[in-house]
């Protein structure tokens, strides 16, 4: 009887597991609250984790400014050298996002810090999880995916230094670079 209770437990926390979209193996970073950010093994494991909280349609490997004449991702860190592993843009509900798989974490903050110190990091917030970042544009679902647990990395001196007391502030893996649960007004 206690082999089958156990058993029946072990199942129903796989599956818990298996529902929420996201996991994955490794050490994870701790987020606001001291739970762990949450993790995609893929883009579809992303697009399933952002559209828990906000609208992300139409996946195109191409960034909506080359449809739209707009320049809103150009400081988005792309390629191998910001670790960067895989890029896609959708649409969200009044905006874009871009959704950016990260092979190497501390790479992609060093990118967002050299955007920032050569001062064309745009209005564009990265929100990271343990190995991937969501980073809308204006409308583009910044506000809804607050709750989701994923955490804005800002490597700008001038927004670090404005951030009211009570929001979690910690060091991210560069120097110059925070990871908070606060968002800008």
């Amino acid at each position: 009887m206690r082999t089958s209770r156990t058993l029946t437990a072990a199942a129903a926390l796989t599956a818990l597991a298996a529902l929420t979209g996201c996991g994955g193996e490794g050490e994870a970073e701790t987020g606001s609250g001291g739970k762990s950010l949450p993790k995609a093994k893929d883009v579809a494991a992303m697009e399933r984790f952002v559209n828990q909280y906000t609208q992300c349609n139409d996946l195109e490997m191409n960034p909506p400014e080359k449809r739209h004449g707009g320049t809103a991702f150009e400081a988005v860190p792309k390629g191998a050298e910001a670790g960067v592993k895989e890029q896609v843009y959708c649409d969200a509900e009044k905006g874009h996002m871009a959704l950016v798989a990260i092979s190497d974490m501390k790479k992609f903050q060093q990118a967002l810090k050299a955007n920032a110190d050569a001062g064309k990091e745009g209005d564009a917030i990265a929100l990271v999880g343990a190995d991937f970042a969501v980073i809308p544009n204006e409308g583009g679902g910044l506000r809804e995916l607050k709750s989701s647990g994923l955490l804005v990395a800002s490597c700008n001196a001038k927004y670090n230094s404005e951030i009211p007391s009570g929001y979690m502030k910690r060091d991210a893996k560069v120097a110059g670079c925070i990871l908070t649960d606060y968002l800008p007004a």
